[in-house]
């Protein structure tokens, strides 16, 4: 009787534990009265401006998955390609490549989680359903900080291997 009694507080208590967490998840995206009225005021122009948004990340991501993918295909692999034909060691260049191929696809997916997140946004009708909106915003947001966060990471991998590079040059006309 004594072990039910324990089993069965364990198991409340545990509930108990799942309802404060879900709280705590749900505490996060609860807006005030006052932000519901300020997005119902202001949908039009909210609207307005996350369209002009998304219309100019196409547009800007478009590019620089072109300019990435260039640098890629046209710049990294054909040196590394020439380097090893000339049976010379460039190890870090290949590591560099490799890294940089892999970020390249954390950072074709990060955009495509932010486009899906904004497309959602803006298929949200903001006077009608304003925490819906805020919902959204918040998660368009987020993806927009991870497509970020993969950007810079991409940026800073063709920094290292424009330094590699240097180095590999350096040592090679200091042998020659």
């Amino acid at each position: 009787m004594r072990l039910h009694i324990l089993a069965i507080a364990a198991i409340f208590s545990g509930l108990l534990a799942l309802v404060a967490i879900n709280q705590q998840a749900n505490a996060a995206i609860t807006i005030t009265e006052e932000k519901i009225a300020k997005i119902k005021n202001h949908c039009t122009e909210n609207q307005a401006t996350l369209n002009r948004l998304h219309q100019t990340d196409a547009f800007l991501r478009t590019n620089r998955g072109e300019l990435y993918r260039a640098i890629s295909d046209k710049l990294m692999v054909p040196l590394n390609r020439r380097l090893a034909s000339n049976q010379l060691d460039a190890g870090s260049l290949l590591t560099i490549t490799a890294d940089y191929n892999k970020k390249y696809r954390v950072f074709f997916d990060a955009y495509i989680s932010y486009d899906n997140a904004m497309s959602k946004l803006l298929n949200i009708d903001c006077s009608r359903q304003p925490v819906s909106f805020y919902n959204g915003l918040v998660e368009a947001r987020e993806q927009r900080q991870l497509l970020s966060a993969s950007n810079q990471a991409i940026l800073e991998l063709i920094r290292s291997y424009g330094s590699e590079f240097e180095l590999f040059k350096n040592e090679f006309e200091a042998d020659a």
